[in-house]
């Protein structure tokens, strides 16, 4: 995901990657299978772990159907089973990416066909293998396979969500940027429907977010499944009780009923205190020292899917409360309203522009500090 390239990059170093190359919205490295199985179970901000078969220069259409069909496919792929093939381009030459994908289709069947005399088939809902085909600018085509399955973000504990939802890679993202890692108190006081707050949870305690769904390896003819037991179980043993309070908070008694629902689902409702109230009655939970401080990440609504009446008044009191209910902690507002965000008036120590979909938005800190900023300064 744009924007989080750095966060991966260095997610990918803690779990041993080798050779590690970011880039625009992705990022290259090698690494073996237990690798590729923890890739998938442990990373917060990945969408996919794409495995690449192959890479080559093609300028026209014969070329590529060559180059793809010389490609052994029976490692990945069992003769009678289900594949789908994503396609996209971005060379003046290959405009239509649904007849690459033919084109790519064409390529495996024949070969399976002249080899075994059956052919796999396709299915975009039932597939034991997708494939990935991107043709580059000067017509670099680069094949890869896709051991994730469904996205990373679908980590299995959202089922129902309230008006606004915030993708979880995303919500980890917003962690990770702020450089979460549970050792503050963490409060999301407008949390909705939970995403933030289970991801924070998950943060703290250590779960890898990928415990609780399949993955698309999971179907692959070298699948180890006694491989993929101990990396599992791996996992599972680093799990810890989170040190310090984790809280939720929403006006809204029935959403906040959905971010319950979620949070029993991820196992972690019992390290997450929900609370149903409106931030400008919520108390901040204090630190165990009081100069560590704690953390407040909020996406409040935009205007934009969630109509609050006066926007500008809105966030005017979210300012204000911050401002009185909440010295020394550090908070973080994501929003897609600029004019909004103007009326919060606090001074922002940092902006990120980032995208929440196909919303613009802007990542804010603000720096609640205990007494006034100059007093602050001084003791540091």
């Amino acid at each position: 995901m744009a924007g989080l390239e750095d966060l991966l990059v260095e997610e990918l170093k803690a779990i041993g990657a080798e050779d590690i190359q970011p880039g625009l919205r992705v990022v290259n490295c090698k690494g073996d299978k237990t690798f590729r199985y923890r890739a998938n179970l442990e990373l917060r901000t990945g969408i996919r772990v794409l495995v690449q078969m192959g890479q080559f220069r093609a300028n026209n259409e014969q070329t590529m159907y060559n180059r793809l069909r010389d490609i052994d496919w029976s490692p990945w792929l069992k003769k009678d089973g289900n594949l789908w093939i994503d396609a996209s381009s971005q060379s003046d030459r290959y405009s239509n990416s649904v007849y690459l994908s033919q084109l790519f289709k064409d390529a495996i069947v024949d070969q399976f066909r002249d080899k075994t005399g059956e052919r796999p088939s396709v299915s975009k809902e039932d597939a034991d293998m997708t494939f990935y085909l991107h043709v580059g600018r000067d017509n670099t085509v680069t094949v890869s396979l896709n051991s994730s399955g469904d996205s990373l973000h679908r980590r299995g504990y959202r089922r129902r969500t309230g008006g606004a939802p915030i993708n979880e890679v995303l919500a980890a993202g917003l962690l990770g940027l702020t450089g979460y890692d549970g050792s503050v108190p963490f409060v999301d006081p407008m949390c909705g429907s939970g995403t933030i707050v289970a991801e924070a949870a998950m943060i703290a305690t250590r779960q890898a977010p990928g415990l609780r769904r399949e993955f698309g390896f999971q179907r692959w003819p070298d699948f180890d499944a006694g491989l993929w037991s101990s990396v599992r179980q791996d996992a599972l043993n680093r799990i810890q009780k989170p040190e310090h309070p984790i809280v939720g908070s929403d006006i809204d008694e029935l959403t906040l009923n959905l971010a319950k629902i979620s949070l029993e689902r991820a196992g972690l409702l019992r390290h997450v205190e929900l609370r149903n109230a409106d931030f400008a009655d919520l108390q901040a939970p204090r630190p165990v020292k009081e100069e560590d401080g704690g953390l407040l990440v909020t996406n409040p609504p935009y205007e934009v899917r969630l109509k609050t009446g006066d926007i500008t008044t809105f966030y005017a009191q979210i300012g204000d409360t911050l401002k009185q209910n909440w010295k020394g902690y550090t908070a973080w507002i994501i929003s897609g309203n600029q004019d909004a965000v103007k009326s919060v008036g606090l001074r922002t120590s940092r902006k990120i522009p980032m995208m929440n979909g196909p919303i613009e938005v802007r990542f804010c800190r603000y720096d609640l500090y205990e007494g006034t900023k100059k007093e602050k300064k001084k003791e540091e």
